[in-house]
């Protein structure tokens, strides 16, 4: 794909990064986004999104906080579908502390959790006794509303 003209891109690069995810292939996805610096092209929120979900796959929660980090210092915010689908891999591996910070950040940002996030996080508030960081987050967002 070297010289072609279409991977000039960042777009195509999107989709062939949200593919690599899908598939699996997660080495493949993690060398597309790389080459995008090669190629001259910045990433924009869609390619950040999807590579941060990408290293949240791997297990690679610290790398996808730095990528975060990294891309609001490149200029590009965050948005809330961003947020949203971190937190949603977060849960997804059982990322509590991460997951949690990331929503505290997010209602800082004036973020909510989107349906599928809260459904997530419901499902791992204990249903009967002790607090949860989980519950006193959901306590934080309805008194927010």
């Amino acid at each position: 794909m070297g010289s072609n003209k279409l991977m000039k891109d960042v777009n195509l690069y999107n989709i062939l990064i949200k593919g690599c995810r899908k598939c699996g292939k997660l080495d493949l996805a993690m060398d597309l986004f790389g080459e995008l610096s090669l190629k001259g092209l910045k990433p924009n929120v869609r390619t950040y999104t999807v590579t941060i979900s990408v290293l949240c796959q791997q297990g690679l929660f610290g790398e996808a906080n730095n990528l975060l980090r990294k891309m609001e210092e490149n200029g590009c915010s965050p948005n809330s579908v961003t947020c949203n689908v971190i937190v949603q891999e977060f849960l997804k591996q059982k990322a509590f502390q991460e997951a949690e910070i990331l929503l505290e950040e997010m209602i800082i940002r004036g973020f909510s959790p989107d349906s599928a996030t809260f459904e997530m996080l419901l499902h791992h508030i204990p249903s009967k006794g002790q607090d949860s960081p989980m519950r006193i987050i959901i306590q934080k967002l309805t008194n927010k509303q």
